[in-house]
């Protein structure tokens, strides 16, 4: 006998930089459930069932930075993988979600996103090692999930933009515990 799970269609955005040595992602805080995600969440109707524009909305709902880009390029990095069904704290029943991953291309100078992400955001920079080997923060079953379909893994993931942040460095170190203790409220 074949159970019906609820369905759920998700859409993420991957911002990846380089930081001098240092390779950095830009992911949210879920103050919710205490975790890290990447930038993304749940289609809604008017989204057309493309969860490419799933992605865009929720990129510019929830990095108004990237509102005063002329231009935002979002290029699938996978297709539409199936996860789950697994318990879901938000509806407390078992959720099939299908997930589709893009990579956000920014075609000028990425300095505009960092500097206007303010201490009082959600959004935190999170080094590519702590993704592959947490120790800082409760990190989101789907950053495992795209490194298992990724070929390679994570660390084979393009660059959303060409240029090197080095300059902006002091903006990617770890965040200060008062910004944390804000995103998790």
């Amino acid at each position: 006998m074949t159970v019906a799970h609820r369905k759920s269609r998700v859409g993420f955005v991957i911002i990846k930089l380089r930081v001098a040595e240092a390779i950095f992602y830009l992911m949210r805080v879920n103050s919710k459930w205490k975790d890290v995600n990447f930038i993304g969440g749940h289609d809604k109707r008017r989204d057309a069932g493309d969860l490419k524009n799933t992605a865009r909305r929720e990129l510019w709902e929830e990095v108004p930075s990237l509102r005063g880009y002329p231009r935002l390029d979002l290029e699938p990095l996978t297709g539409v993988v199936r996860y789950g069904p697994m318990l879901s704290r938000s509806k407390g029943d078992q959720v099939e979600y299908d997930i589709q991953f893009f990579l956000l291309r920014i075609t000028r100078s990425p300095s505009t996103l960092i500097e206007l992400l303010s201490a009082r955001t959600r959004n935190v920079w999170v080094s590519e090692d702590e993704l592959i080997h947490p120790t800082r923060y409760r990190l989101s079953n789907l950053v495992k999930l795209l490194d298992q379909v990724t070929p390679g893994g994570i660390r084979t993931i393009p660059f959303s933009s060409a240029i090197d942040m080095s300059s902006w460095r002091n903006y990617f170190e770890p965040q200060d515990d008062e910004q944390l203790k804000f995103a998790l409220k």
